[in-house]
């Protein structure tokens, strides 16, 4: 068993998606603080619209989980065949996974990287003219997939079905702990989680909030945090919450034997 060593390590996934890497942090001997500082809001999709889309489209591109849970749950069971009938692909494991689960192959997902660019790297998306493709995703994502296919002659469709928000929720616990310096670790997942933290925390806070040792799951929030002024900040191989509490042990390591 990885040992964390009683550290105090801040969850900032929704909340109804914490709860994997809370156990997983438990089980290996620390102390999961939970402050979501994502909301997913889900956005009602018109039925003859959805059908419109599918029935239109080549191939289908999911970029989160949450993008597959909504949407998903929003197709009757006949609409869900027709998605089975289209070339799906997903950017990372675990939105593969999440199709999987609910009975939508993958035909295509990157083997390496888990973000728009590693999909479009991918061979079968290099030729795409004349192809009708649908994104679904959250409000206001990257435009990069949509730009990059559209020029290679696609035809770019967006199904929007969730919006991001800050949470109203009650921050006094943690900020008592970064005041007494006993929040070990922070742990980020996306790009406007970690900006959303530091709205959510007084600016009286923000010196020390920004010491504290900042686990990230790409390089792009790398550079968020970066641009944010955080001091210490290690970059996970995967965004997996394995990945992250392998992160954080390698950490603990190497300052007991530094």
């Amino acid at each position: 068993m990885t040992d964390l060593k009683q550290a105090r390590i801040l969850v900032t996934r929704p909340a109804y998606q914490a709860e994997n890497l809370c156990n997983l942090i438990r089980e290996n001997n620390g102390i999961p603080i939970r402050l979501p500082t994502l909301e997913i809001i889900p956005i009602l999709l018109d039925a003859s619209e959805i059908e419109q889309y599918l029935t239109q489209a080549n191939s289908v591109i999911f970029t989160s989980v949450n993008a597959v849970r909504l949407y998903c749950s929003q197709l009757d069971d006949a609409k869900m065949q027709q998605l089975k009938t289209k070339s799906c692909f997903a950017i990372g494991q675990a939105t593969a996974q999440s199709l999987e689960t609910v009975g939508v192959s993958v035909d295509l997902m990157p083997k390496q990287g888990y973000n728009s660019e590693a999909l479009l790297n991918l061979t079968t998306l290099q030729q795409v003219s004349q192809q009708d493709i649908v994104i679904i995703r959250g409000e206001n994502g990257r435009e990069t997939l949509a730009d990059v296919l559209t020029q290679r002659g696609a035809k770019v469709s967006y199904q929007n079905v969730y919006r991001r928000a800050i949470p109203d929720i009650d921050c006094s616990d943690v900020v008592t702990l970064i005041k007494q310096k006993q929040l070990d670790f922070l742990s980020i997942t996306s790009g406007e989680a970690i900006q959303n933290l530091v709205t959510m925390l007084p600016k009286m806070q923000h010196d020390l909030l920004k010491k504290i040792p900042l686990v990230v799951v790409s390089e792009r929030i790398e550079t968020i945090a970066k641009s944010l002024g955080f001091q210490r900040i290690e970059r996970t191989q995967a965004p997996s919450d394995d990945a992250i509490l392998k992160t954080i042990t390698t950490i603990i390591n190497g300052e007991e034997s530094g």
